[in-house]
């Protein structure tokens, strides 16, 4: 048994007080923002920004490649050695910026070819050129080396210079587009303060590079970007279906309810990817990790049972605008959620860290082809909606959690739930 001395003044422990301050401090003020638009630039506007973030979203899943992962365990087994450090950052960045510049030959003619972009062009513009602040950005370093305080200060500090003036310069409906031009300035800014701390706190510097070099890195990424995408295919294409098909006001109701669950899941999500995944991997003791699994899956039950019971007190302090819906949608999630944070859980942090990238892989893409073939189905019959798409997202995230389980079990490895 640990003493408490010894838990809390543990490197894990200090990672996810760290995090808990950092996504604590990231979705408060999401949360606070969103009832503050949809009363100021109204649900049609609050929809349309959020479709536009849909749509460069999947760019942006492109352009990151899975490199949040798979750098994971090339700066674990080189942290002491600045130079080969210098050469992963170096080598990723370089190859982000490359698939931005072909990413970006697609996405900007798309823009203008397809008429319901074409008229918000300029919206659509400023949301994709939030990519590369997201490529600057040097979190996943800081991650990696199991150290999120620097992560956690950055943020804190550009969210609260570029955030918080949404309230003041945001007036009325045609002032949506400021909300995209902050969003903007949130990444570019925190990906340039990410680099300066790097640079002076592991003395990182920029390196010349064969093409071969970053093709290996590249070749390195590629199983984690086939999960990754299609993971965020099902968990986050509602939006996109439901800007097609129903409109930016189901869309911005659809979102209000969103935000909330997204707050919770992009806590855990890290949580297990950028603390537990490195954690799991230095220590490789299955009695513990076992336990970790079980204690977080256990806690996240109690947090949702109670989330549910203080929702309906809660929200109505916030919310003006379609109260009913927003937290009969936020009900469901709830029930998302319960299988969400498992299949998480058993995904990259468990079999991950034992080498089993494949089987998670295949896992996630079954969840994908369970999910696009449900709302194939909703298509065909006219069905597409806020309930049944979100009962589509609990279907494939139940889809993925049963087949972890059964690629744990089929390894004979004693399942952690």
């Amino acid at each position: 048994m640990y003493s408490p001395k010894q838990i809390f003044g543990s490197r894990l422990f200090g990672n996810i007080y760290n995090l808990f301050l950092l996504y604590g401090f990231s979705h408060i003020i999401p949360i606070l923002l969103m009832p503050f638009l949809l009363n100021t630039i109204g649900a049609d506007n609050y929809g349309r920004v959020n479709f536009a973030l849909s749509v460069a979203f999947y760019f942006q899943v492109v352009n990151e490649f899975g490199f949040d992962l798979s750098n994971v365990r090339h700066i674990v087994a080189n942290r002491e050695d600045r130079q080969k450090m210098s050469e992963i950052v170096s080598a990723i960045l370089c190859s982000k910026f490359l698939i931005f510049a072909v990413l970006a030959a697609v996405y900007v003619p798309l823009v203008f070819m397809v008429p319901m972009l074409r008229e918000y062009w300029l919206l659509y513009i400023l949301v994709f050129l939030r990519i590369p602040g997201i490529c600057l950005s040097l979190g996943w370093l800081f991650r990696s080396m199991e150290n999120l305080k620097y992560v956690t200060r950055i943020t804190v500090v550009v969210k609260s210079l570029c955030i918080l003036p949404i309230f003041f310069v945001v007036k009325s409906q045609d002032d949506y587009i400021w909300v995209a031009v902050f969003f903007l300035l949130q990444e570019l800014l925190g990906g340039l303060a990410s680099m300066i701390v790097a640079r002076r706190v592991y003395r990182i510097r920029f390196v010349s590079l064969r093409l071969s070099t970053v093709w290996f890195y590249l070749k390195e990424s590629a199983p984690f970007f086939v999960a990754t995408f299609v993971t965020r295919v099902y968990q986050m294409s509602n939006t996109f279906f439901l800007g097609v098909f129903c409109g930016e006001y189901a869309v911005g109701i659809y979102t209000a309810a969103e935000k909330l669950y997204f707050a919770y899941v992009a806590f855990m999500s890290p949580l297990m990817s950028q603390v537990f995944y490195p954690y799991f991997l230095r220590v490789k003791k299955f009695e513990v990790i076992n336990r970790i699994v079980r204690l977080v899956i256990i806690g996240n039950l109690a947090v949702l049972g109670i989330g549910y019971f203080v929702a309906p007190y809660i929200l109505p302090l916030f919310l003006k605008v379609e109260l009913g819906q927003i937290i009969a949608y936020f009900n469901m999630f709830l029930i998302v959620l319960a299988v969400v944070i498992p299949s998480e859980m058993v995904g990259y942090p468990y079999l991950g860290s034992m080498g089993r990238v494949d089987e998670v892989n295949r896992s996630a893409v079954i969840a994908a082809a369970v999910y696009m073939c449900g709302v194939g189905v909703l298509i065909v019959f006219d069905g597409i909606g806020v309930a049944w798409l979100i009962g589509m997202q609990l279907l494939a995230n139940l889809s993925c959690l049963c087949c972890r389980l059964f690629y744990i079990g089929r390894a004979r490895i004693r399942p952690a739930v």
